[in-house]
């Protein structure tokens, strides 16, 4: 690498993208606009409709799950996951040190302490090896994170918990239609926590569903969802005399019906939309393989990925370099998120030195433009960049 390079366009060399290709679009057609105009029309555009029942209803049969409830946030989801089992104040939660801050927040809210763990330095996982040594006699769950939508050692995850006897919620965010050793990921933890955000494969704008196969857990979410009430059973039963009843404390966590329609016209494309996003993985991959300093992320044994995002890891000490290099060519390369203990509200929590997997995972990681609405000479201008800036 010559960060000289006079072709450069950080350098004054003439771009390979005169517009910028960003990092992410979402994938709306004519059915989606379609969809949210339909249920806009019909006046129902409040929480939990017909189309959110559906939307529900159509994501249980595609995970193979028993219960999906539809939410306006995964993070809303994961704060719902540990409410409902109401663990004692001060029970400490493992977290990946390397993950979003909705995954450790969730618990917090629930007046919890985390314990941040390490996780592998070439894929962002939880290090299972590590794992056993953050529990305690107060630990009694664990966060499991799928980073990038490749999924985690779930079954070695699980076993741990079966061991010590601790709840798994498994955050899905960005895994929607990766597959774990045959099965759906969303069926292998406790709970499982998906987000539909603006950015995510299947997008509802902002959104996210809890999903389980635990009726308990299911039943009390309903009604904790909805402000404590049980209005759930009310719009589906209706055997009260028009009035519904407050039952429990909650918040307001339902998702409007226009996004629940919205929900229903990206599922039925979700596996197209996924399939587009693997075609253009595996091209970068075929084009940008054998480079020197360039490394792809491991995928988990056993694992399908559904591609959310394209890492790559490149040299530490250019890093930023890189990014700003791919820039100027045109490419919108980001550098995703910090490992929790770098960040203000999390610092006290520990240094570097106790997660060297995390670190050295950050400190080489950039993501690349992949969304199955990339056109073929943008991708190649992805990897023409990438190539004249490892040249």
């Amino acid at each position: 690498m010559n960060i000289k390079n006079k072709t450069l366009a950080i350098n004054g060399g003439t771009p390979v993208s005169k517009e910028p290709i960003l990092i992410h679009k979402p994938y709306l057609d004519e059915e989606d606009f379609a969809a949210v105009d339909r249920a806009m029309r019909s006046t129902f555009i409040s929480g939990d409709g017909p189309e959110c029942r559906e939307f529900e209803k159509m994501l249980a049969e595609y995970l193979g799950v028993k219960h999906v409830l539809f939410v306006n946030s995964a993070t809303s989801a994961l704060e719902l996951a540990f409410r409902v089992k109401n663990f004692p104040a001060n029970s400490e939660v493992i977290v990946p040190d390397f993950t979003y801050t909705s995954t450790a927040i969730a618990a917090l809210y629930n007046n919890l302490k985390i314990v941040l763990a390490d996780v592998y330095p070439d894929n962002g996982s939880l290090d299972v090896n590590k794992l056993e040594s953050y529990i305690s006699p107060n630990t009694v769950a664990i966060a499991a994170v799928d980073y990038a939508g490749i999924p985690a050692e779930m079954d070695n995850i699980m076993a741990i918990a079966a061991k010590h006897n601790l709840y798994v919620v498994h955050d899905t965010a960005q895994s929607i239609g990766s597959v774990y050793k045959g099965k759906k990921t969303g069926t292998q933890g406790h709970v499982s926590t998906f987000s539909f955000h603006g950015t995510k494969n299947l997008t509802t704008g902002e959104g996210g569903a809890l999903v389980t196969n635990d009726d308990t857990i299911a039943e009390r979410v309903k009604i904790l969802r909805e402000k404590g009430t049980d209005k759930y059973s009310f719009l589906t039963d209706n055997k009260t005399r028009g009035y519904y009843e407050y039952v429990d404390i909650g918040n307001s966590y339902v998702q409007s019906n226009i996004n629940g329609a919205l929900g229903v016209s990206q599922l039925k494309k979700l596996d197209w939309m996924n399939t587009e996003r693997r075609k253009i993985a595996e091209y970068y991959i075929k084009e940008l393989s054998g480079i020197n300093g360039l490394d792809m992320l491991r995928i988990t044994k056993g694992a399908e990925h559904n591609w959310h995002l394209f890492g790559v890891l490149v040299p530490k000490d250019e890093k930023y370099w890189i990014m700003d290099a791919l820039r100027a060519e045109g490419i919108m390369a980001n550098v995703h998120y910090t490992p929790l203990h770098r960040n203000r509200y999390y610092n006290h929590l520990g240094t570097d030195e106790m997660f060297p997997g995390s670190i050295q995972f950050f400190s080489r990681l950039l993501r690349l433009p992949i969304y199955p609405s990339l056109n073929k000479k943008e991708i190649n201008n992805i990897i023409m960049a990438v190539k004249k800036i490892f040249k």
